[in-house]
């Protein structure tokens, strides 16, 4: 028994020693280790932490701690294929074992799963979490790791141009269910429609495909979609709403917490900052970067050194934005925010040259370059571009005839041409908005001023320095600019969606610019090329004397004016009124005429087909009879909303014609897209969730939709028998109603045979 006492306490003093030694020379070599490189000086120089003896026996007691997380918030938390574990939340975790001995480890899944396992401490607590009340109840909260501003995200292009918080007002927001953070911000919009989903990709999927209007975001939404390939997403607002990331330790371990904060503390924000830089696409504050050399990950870099030289495409003809000069080289804002780009990358860019903007478009699509050094984003565009976020933001504006006049409405002024450049982003997105407005494309900008100039059309659309340099540089003295149009460009650096790595790392490139750095770009070239070599002092008598004449003549019309405009008000008023539904907003059934009768004398020209949708809200009047008439009014305009927001292409046509029903009308696309159309809706309409207990075919409000596709196949067709056409819809309609509802039934109409029907096939 004594040699057995002996044995314990010998075993028992070998062990005190071992452990006090182990614990010498792990802070021995926490001082001399030398960091691994890409680790900044800030980390070098953190002091080793000192960790009370409780502290150690609880790292001794628990040698690793699993915390829980979400397996979709990138780049916080991102799992490869193969399970390996890596991301900002990862790296980390890595500096607090390195300073601390505390391993900590990542258990990514389902964060409803997940925040159910840490109560129940299945596992050991929470990362990648915000600080809520409600979690205090089972866990203790870290100092922040990481301080996130919110943002709004929306479709890439913006359609519904949301840039402020009243914007979102009617609109619908998708939010990722069981993130607390995200169901606090929504709480700030009782009057959007908040859409809760199941899974990050299933909010990135309703936003990119239109079922929804926007989400909430801190930075890992932007991140994932560019990884999951659906890069349709956009920046729309910030809203002033910040969240602190925290790790939640079970709250019966206040030591972990206690230990995680010392290391946090030794880490310093500059090295956090620093991480950060290294794995989001954009900065989270505003602060300035650390430095101007961006830092990429190994793929990124091995991808950079296979490609070369990085293939770029420019507008050849758009200064002082940029251009091409007769020498072959470039020049301009742009020419010089990409040189500083490539000088943080360390790489450069090859030259394909090219004689206008469609072309250079017409070449990335085909693979020839690798990037468009400022492009517009667009649906259209964004088929087969990914884009960073915007470099510069110019306001478009309208330039006139000095004879001309403007009151600041396009509104007023559809019975003029106006002119554009051939390709430019702002053509589709005045047509979208204004599709009875007169467009004509101009190769270059200097042709499309001399047509101003001449009289040849009204107004000249583009950005206001390429105006005035383009107009001082060819002589044209005759024009003026008239206002701004309230429409921005936004122009982002466009990369080919076969090269994600190379997107990412623009991105990084793009982030790490100052905004000061590209205003002082911006002001360099604005500047030095706007100056006026002319001497005007003998114009100023004259200008005096011009100056006192308009003041007197402005002080004799002031009155007229102000009427003028209040009687022009008033009849674009009354003409909206005569054609919209009061409840819906959309066009009434009077219109509905007019324009069916309208589009299909333009059909019969242009020997193109129309596609009619008569559709009607299932089980409407058991709703009023269960939910009552204001419940009903509600479901109309929201069903109003949905179809104003799917047809607001200009050659599409929204209508109320009656109680539940509505119409549409599609004039230019084949049968195929109108059936494609037709489904989307009736399934946007159920994803609406609009609880409906009176319905026998879904627990929500659905959709029946009859569409019947319309061909004008005989020469000597005249004007369409409206009456003949809408029963044959209408018979549609009913045919899906009696088939169990929530469908379409489609078929079609024939001019050359109209008493026959045939089916739409798909």
């Amino acid at each position: 028994m004594q040699n057995g006492l002996n044995s314990s306490l010998t075993r028992r003093i070998v062990m005190t020693v071992v452990h006090q030694l182990s614990d010498w020379l792990w802070r021995f070599l926490i001082v001399i280790t030398i960091v691994p490189v890409g680790w900044s000086a800030t980390a070098r120089a953190a002091p080793p932490v000192t960790l009370t003896a409780a502290e150690r026996a609880f790292i001794q007691a628990h040698p690793v701690l699993t915390l829980g997380t979400g397996d979709a918030w990138e780049p916080y938390v991102i799992v490869s294929p193969d399970g390996h574990i890596s991301g900002y939340d990862a790296d980390i975790l890595a500096q607090i074992k390195r300073l601390t001995g505390l391993d900590i480890r990542l258990l990514p899944g389902d964060w409803r799963l997940r925040q159910e396992q840490a109560q129940r401490r299945e596992i050991d607590g929470l990362s990648t979490g915000g600080i809520h009340a409600e979690r205090r109840v089972y866990l203790n909260f870290s100092d922040p790791y990481i301080r996130l501003n919110k943002f709004v995200l929306v479709t890439k292009g913006n359609p519904l141009n949301i840039r402020t918080r009243a914007d979102l007002d009617g609109r619908s927001i998708a939010i990722h269910r069981s993130n607390l953070s995200d169901e606090k911000v929504a709480q700030g919009f009782p009057r959007s429609h908040i859409v809760p989903l199941d899974s990050v990709d299933a909010v990135i999927e309703a936003v990119s495909s239109g079922r929804v209007d926007a989400t909430f975001d801190n930075g890992a939404m932007l991140y994932r979609a560019n990884r999951i390939g659906s890069p349709y997403l956009q920046f729309a607002l910030s809203i002033n709403e910040s969240l602190d990331l925290a790790f939640g330790i079970r709250n019966d371990w206040p030591e972990a917490i206690s230990i995680i904060n010392k290391a946090l503390t030794a880490l310093g924000d500059a090295e956090r900052q620093r991480i950060q830089a290294h794995w989001f696409l954009t900065p989270l504050d505003n602060t300035k970067s650390l430095t101007s050399r961006v830092s990429l990950n190994n793929d990124e870099t091995e991808f950079l050194d296979r490609l070369g030289a990085i293939r770029l495409c420019i507008d050849p003809n758009w200064m002082p934005i940029e251009a091409l000069l007769p020498d072959g080289s470039h020049q301009g804002i742009l020419h010089d925010l990409v040189a500083e780009l490539m000088q943080r990358l360390g790489r450069n860019t090859e030259l394909i040259r090219t004689t206008s903007w469609d072309e250079s478009l017409a070449t990335i699509r085909a693979g020839r370059c690798d990037m468009i050094s400022g492009a517009a984003i667009t649906p259209e565009r964004s088929e087969y571009l990914n884009f960073t976020r915007p470099l510069l933001t110019e306001p478009l504006v309208l330039a006139i005839r000095a004879d001309n006049t403007f009151d600041g409405s396009l509104n007023h002024y559809f019975n003029q041409t106006f002119i554009m450049v051939s390709g430019h982003a702002a053509i589709e997105l005045l047509r979208r908005k204004n599709p009875a407005m007169r467009i004509v494309e101009a190769p270059d900008v200097a042709t499309a001023i001399r047509a101003v100039a001449n009289g040849n059309a009204f107004g000249y659309i583009d950005l206001l320095p390429t105006i005035t340099w383009t107009a001082q540089h060819n002589n044209i003295l005759n024009i003026k600019i008239s206002g701004n149009l309230d429409e921005y460009y936004e122009l982002a650096i466009a990369v080919r969606k076969e090269l994600p790595l190379l997107l990412s790392t623009l991105s990084k490139a793009v982030a790490s610019l100052h905004p000061e750095d590209i205003e002082k770009i911006r002001d360099y070239w604005i500047s030095i090329r706007y100056e006026q070599p002319a001497d005007y002092r003998w114009l100023w008598p004259y200008l005096c004397g011009g100056i006192a004449l308009f003041v007197t003549m402005l002080l004799w019309t002031h009155r007229l004016t102000r009427l003028n405009e209040a009687l022009r008000a008033a009849n674009t008023r009354i003409t909206l009124l005569t054609i919209t539904d009061e409840l819906t907003g959309l066009f009434n059934r009077r219109h509905f005429h007019e324009v069916m009768e309208r589009e299909w004398r333009r059909a019969l020209r242009e020997q193109r087909p129309l596609h009619l949708l008569i559709i009607d809200i299932d089980y409407f009047k058991l709703y009023n009879d269960h939910y009552g008439h204001p419940a009903g009014d509600v479901v109309l305009k929201r069903v109003g909303h949905l179809l104003n927001f799917y047809t607001r292409r200009g050659s599409d046509f929204a209508f109320r014609i009656g109680g539940e029903e509505f119409a549409v009308l599609l004039t230019e696309t084949n049968q195929d897209a109108a059936l494609v159309f037709a489904e989307s809706l009736r399934n946007g309409t159920e994803q609406l969730a609009i609880p409906h207990i009176g319905s026998h075919v879904a627990p929500v409000v659905t959709l029946s939709l009859g569409l019947v596709c319309i061909f004008n196949d005989s020469p000597t067709a005249t004007l369409l028998n409206w009456e003949t056409v809408y029963h044959r819809a209408d018979e549609l309609l009913y045919q899906a109603k009696t088939e169990g509802r929530n469908r379409v039934i489609a078929g079609q109409w024939h001019a050359s045979t109209p008493h026959s029907a045939t089916e739409c096939h798909h």
